[in-house]
């Protein structure tokens, strides 16, 4: 996979996955079907809205409600190996946990994320100084790989598993995009998924291989072992209580800075130092009035 920091317009879309990465029943969920002809150019498009509720509706858009999911990710040939585990409130905070092996050094800790405005961290080891976004773009893009590859290889929804399905699905001609606001990545075609998916009561087991094209060699390809665990706990979600001392964690704003990539000026989404409050409920209420205040716009060099 090829990942890239992104540049953009400032906004940050709501009812987020990690970082707005997954947008339950849109992103991946809209995604034209691979060999689907476009739309006659005499044709009346619907709205975004339209197309959003329209998506929702679909049996696989259920991979998206998942609020209790474990990722072991792997590809040999870039000498990575991950385990995360990611939770979701019913209010959309997020929990990560990390636990990688990479090239530059071991990569672990605890990841809040609170209000889409907030990052939170707790016995921090990045493998490389200062890149905190980056620690949490790479399992953001990875875990929306997942869950579009199992809605791709599973359309009829995790509600319909029973018995262990065997995946095999192909595509010749269209790559697999994912991102997030401050990142991206592509898997080039030809991709293939192979692979099995099962349910066991509440909990879906999966164990995945995506075969890419690999970027700096045609001829060469990459291996992309996802195997884990999805589930959507509806009767009792997790929680990040209000009275959840912040005493230890680490906070940072997640704001939009003006950096240059890839040669040009834009405004990408970062990660920057702040003071701490006594608990995550006086965090709530700051962001509900508006806390961190305004991106800035100020260049910055380059990302």
């Amino acid at each position: 996979m090829s990942i890239q920091a992104r540049r953009g317009a400032l906004r940050w879309p709501q009812a987020a996955w990690l970082l707005a990465a997954l947008i339950a029943c849109s992103g991946a969920a809209l995604a034209q079907a691979p060999g689907q002809a476009p739309p006659a150019a005499a044709a009346r498009l619907p709205s975004p809205a339209v197309d959003r509720e329209v998506a929702a509706r679909k049996p696989g858009a259920a991979w998206y409600r998942g609020n209790l999911i474990t990722l072991d990710a792997s590809e040999p040939k870039a000498g990575f190996k991950a385990r995360w585990s990611f939770e979701r409130t019913a209010g959309n905070d997020i929990r990560l946990v990390l636990d990688e092996q990479r090239k530059a050094g071991p990569q672990s800790g605890t990841v809040l994320i609170i209000g889409q405005k907030a990052l939170l961290t707790r016995d921090l080891v990045l493998a490389r100084q200062g890149a905190l976004m980056p620690a949490v773009d790479g399992p953001t893009l990875l875990l929306n790989l997942t869950l579009r590859l199992l809605e791709r290889a599973v359309p009829d929804g995790p509600q319909a598993l029973g018995r262990e399905r065997t995946i095999a699905v192909k595509d010749e001609q269209q790559p697999l995009s994912v991102e997030t606001p401050s990142a991206a990545g592509t898997f080039l075609p030809p991709w293939q998924l192979t692979g099995k998916v099962l349910r066991k009561g509440e909990v879906v087991e999966f164990d995945l291989l995506l075969v890419s094209r690999a970027r700096d060699d045609s001829k060469g390809t990459n291996n992309t072992a996802l195997r884990g665990t999805w589930r959507n706990e509806a009767k009792k979600p997790p929680e990040l209580p209000d009275d959840l001392s912040l005493q230890g964690w680490s906070l940072h704003a997640i704001a939009g800075v003006a950096k240059e990539v890839n040669r040009r000026q834009g405004i990408v989404y970062d990660a920057i130092p702040r003071q701490g409050f006594a608990t995550l409920g006086e965090l709530r209420k700051a962001i509900e009035l508006g806390w961190p205040g305004q991106p800035d716009t100020a260049y910055h060099g380059k990302k």
